[in-house]
């Protein structure tokens, strides 16, 4: 039997999807299942079909990039709020607020007034940023999937911040220690904020322009003969298979 793409190549092997026989050329392996041509590009159009679908509620929401800036400007957290991100929002806050505090009880150092401004200035061009990928149809990073894969997943997280809270407590009521407790709560806010939301402050960068190999341990095809390179060890592997599939 001849492959169905190539009429003048032996097949080798069926194509898992429609049955088609297909030459060493045209097998495309997937997750090592060979698939042919039309397979491929069917599937890859019923992806494109599906996202289509899963981005429908993003694009009819009509959001301001400029609304959103100007309520981030206005306090922190708004326009994440707008948004939709209401938990993004309230981590917001309170890095904001923690910051502040630390500001006024340092005495106006001078890096926790940075800080303070900076992470002002970052809510406002977030929440610019997603009100943009929102209008665009993109999909924005969800911040409560976050919250609950950094607490859920992270049980010794909770333990920690409870044990350093209660120990704090009672410090500062056996020794009258007022302001440990002003000093500690917003660098435990601050703290909590930069590890809920490091997935967007250190964004990884993504190798999207790479491909994975699904059939590695074969060599590169000649498309016009359907032939490969390699020892006659590979040449008598695929001779092997033709007699087999003709049996």
């Amino acid at each position: 039997m001849n492959c169905a793409f190539h009429t003048h190549n032996p097949a080798v092997v069926q194509c898992n999807g429609c049955g088609k026989p297909l030459c060493p050329a045209c097998d495309h392996r997937i997750k090592g299942f060979p698939y042919c041509q039309d397979c491929i590009v069917a599937g890859i159009d019923l992806l494109r079909q599906q996202n289509r679908s899963s981005y429908e509620p993003f694009v009819r929401k009509r959001t301001s990039p400029f609304i959103a800036m100007l309520l981030s400007l206005i306090c922190p957290g708004l326009g994440a709020a707008y948004n939709g991100q209401t938990v993004k929002a309230l981590v917001y806050f309170a890095v904001f607020i923690g910051l502040f505090q630390m500001a006024i009880l340092t005495g106006g150092t001078m890096l926790f007034v940075l800080a303070f401004f900076g992470m002002w200035l970052f809510s406002a061009l977030d929440a610019w940023r997603t009100a943009q990928m929102i209008r665009a149809g993109v999909t924005p990073d969800v911040a409560e999937d976050i919250l609950v894969k950094r607490f859920s997943g992270n049980p010794k997280l909770w333990g920690i911040v409870l044990a350093v809270l209660g120990i704090a407590f009672l410090l500062q009521n056996l020794f009258n220690l007022r302001g440990l407790m002003r000093g500690l709560m917003p660098a435990m806010l601050i703290g909590l904020g930069i590890y809920i939301l490091r997935d967007y402050i250190f964004r990884p960068r993504k190798n999207d322009d790479k491909w994975d190999d699904f059939d590695s341990a074969r060599p590169m095809p000649f498309f016009s003969t359907g032939e490969h390179k390699g020892s006659n060890s590979e040449s008598s592997r695929h001779s092997r298979y033709r007699s087999g599939y003709g049996r």
